[in-house]
Formats: structure tokens, C-alpha cells, sequence
């Protein structure tokens, strides 16, 4: 079997048959669905079920709800394809993105595939995307100066969904922290970073539907275990090239640590008490020392910097009332 689609789900009734039909449409055939079913309290368990029984390509697991990484990582558990990609349930993918990446497979066996996508209605074209097969020296000179960022904020796509990997590859780098928001920050640059063979197609065949209960736009305060882990996660993955890859990393932990700190005031606390948790938060070595070395660029990078250096709280005060 060539590729493993894995899909978490978990509140996406409106949604899910969309997602599955797309998927199951698809023009390539050799491929296994994994549906996981996180304890969602819909009739997504029962719809997955429904489409089991109509398709033997389809897997179903039923979980209590552990959160969309670890349903991710049952699924990529018993996972048998040579190659694995990853479908968010509220998403589709058009009737030949299996098949744009069959072919590259099968031309060349990269070790992980990129495609453009749509963000809503709007196409999305990524830089570099066109068409290539980078090989490692390309991919070290192309890739790695923003694969976890550069000092303007661009990056590599750090999303699962619009991609394929090498299953063994992907097994090998797979995040052993709880991250609830940033998980994909912490697991995809490594991949990218160990990969030797990268292919990018230019055609958009992903849409990401934007949502705006998800998790990432949910209006929670968010945990800074999240971004301890993450810095956390690079040091065990990637030991050897940690300290080549140090500024980029610091980027990515003072951002992760803004936006957390942001999220602070969707809380019921007082002002005084949600200013002490942020100041104790950014205190942490490794949060202060990112915060030390940014050298973030534009307007988001100014306010980001200069809210962070000086702990200008009352600044991510006002961000949080315009995100």
C-alpha cells in the first residue's frame, strides 16, 4: 500500500462527509483512510462507522477524547502505507491530490511532498512551490534559512495537511510532548530539516476551510507548558544541529510566548493578576533568552519585540483587543 490518509475527528458533523467523500473520490486508489474518532459527542462516530461499512479502505478507531495530537498519533500507530498524509475533518482535498503526490512517489520516492492550497476561497501559494524536487544541499540552501523562521516571520509551512511523508521518517520525528496549540511549530521543521529529498508542486489542491471555533482562533487563554515543550521537543530532535538552528528557534519561542501571553486576557482575571502570571511566564530562562535574541522585523515584528523586551503589558493588552 502506497499512502495512509489519516483523519482525527472530533465536532464536525457539518462537515466530515465533505471531508470523506473527497478523500474516498479521489482519482488514485492504493490507498487506507484512518478515521480516529476523539469521543466526539456528535454523530461523527456513527457517520464514520457508516462509511467502514460501505468502504473497505476505511479504518475507524474510537477513542475517549485525548485532543487532536494524540487521535493523530493513534492513527499513525497502525498506519501501513509506505507514505502517510494528514486531512483535518473540516477540510477537503481535490479528486487528484493523492495522485499528484502518487506520481512524484513514484518518479523520484522524496521523503516528504508539499502542495500550494486554498485558505478559504483564497488560493494560497507558498514560496518555492513550483514544481521541484529539492535534493539535501538544495534543500539546505532554499529551505533552511526559514524553515522554522526568518527574522520577517516567513516560514516553511509548518501545517501536517498538504503533505505526504515517508511514514518511517515521520514515526521518527513524531512530538512526545503534550502541545495542545503549536504542536505542528514543533513537528514539521524538524522533518524538514532531516529530510533528504523534498518535491513542491505548484497546484493547489488542499482547501483549508477557516473556522472560526477551531482551535487556533478559539478565544481560550492558552498554556506556556505549550511553548516550554516545543523549545523542549527541538532539543531532543534535533540535538546535533540545535545550535545551527538556535536564532531561528528563539524566533519561534518568543512568538509562540507574544501569543500566548495575548491570550492571557481572554481570561476572567483581573488585570494585576493576568500582568503577575505574564511577567512570571517570560521570567523562564528559556522564554527570557528567546526574548534576549529576536531580532523580529515589520510592524508585527516592532510591536511583538518591543511588548516583549520591555514587558510592555499593557501593549499586549491592546494586541489582544485587535487580534
Amino acid at each position: 500500500m502506497l499512502i495512509s490518509v489519516v483523519v482525527p475527528v472530533y465536532k464536525v458533523e457539518q462537515y466530515i462527509d465533505e471531508c470523506l467523500n473527497s478523500i474516498l473520490n479521489q482519482t488514485f486508489t492504493d490507498f487506507e483512510l484512518i478515521l480516529i474518532d476523539d469521543g466526539s459527542p456528535d454523530k461523527c462516530g456513527e457517520i464514520c462507522d457508516n462509511y467502514a461499512k460501505k468502504d473497505n479502505r476505511v479504518k475507524v478507531l474510537h477513542n475517549q477524547n485525548m485532543g487532536v495530537s494524540l487521535a493523530r498519533n493513534a492513527g499513525l500507530a497502525i498506519a501501513k502505507g509506505e507514505y502517510v498524509c494528514f486531512v483535518d475533518s473540516d477540510d477537503y482535498i481535490d479528486n487528484n491530490y493523492l495522485d499528484n503526490f502518487a506520481k512524484a512517489i513514484n518518479e523520484s520516492h522524496p521523503d516528504v511532498l508539499c502542495c500550494n492550497c486554498f485558505m478559504g476561497s483564497e488560493e494560497h501559494r507558498y514560496p518555492n512551490f513550483n514544481d521541484v524536487l529539492l535534493n539535501k544541499e538544495e534543500i539546505e540552501k532554499i529551505i533552511y534559512p526559514y524553515v522554522i523562521s526568518n527574522a520577517r516571520y516567513e516560514y516553511f509551512p509548518p501545517t501536517f495537511w498538504g503533505k505526504a511523508f515517508k511514514r518511517e521518517l515521520f514515526l521518527n520525528n513524531v512530538c512526545k510532548y503534550m502541545i495542545k496549540i503549536g504542536e505542528d511549530t514543533a513537528t514539521i521543521p524538524p522533518v524538514i530539516i532531516k529530510c533528504s529529498s523534498l518535491f513542491l508542486s505548484s497546484k493547489a489542491l488542499y482547501h483549508y476551510r477557516i473556522v472560526e471555533d477551531s482551535a487556533i482562533k478559539s478565544k481560550k487563554p492558552r498554556d506556556y507548558n505549550d511553548v516550554l515543550n516545543v523549545y523542549a521537543h527541538y532539543k531532543d530532535i534535533i540535538p546535533n544541529l540545535f545550535e545551527e538552528f538556535s536564532l531561528q528557534i528563539d524566533r519561534l519561542i518568543a512568538h509562540l510566548a507574544f501569543n500566548c501571553s495575548i491570550t492571557q486576557f481572554y481570561s476572567n482575571k483581573s488585570y494585576k493578576e493576568i500582568k503577575k502570571n505574564i511577567l512570571e511566564n517570560l521570567a523562564n530562562p528559556i522564554i527570557n533568552n528567546a526574548i534576549k535574541n529576536i531580532d523580529s522585523e515589520g510592524f508585527k515584528g516592532f510591536l511583538m519585540r518591543f511588548s516583549l523586551k520591555h514587558r510592555n503589558i499593557f501593549l499586549m493588552k491592546i494586541y489582544s483587543k485587535i487580534m
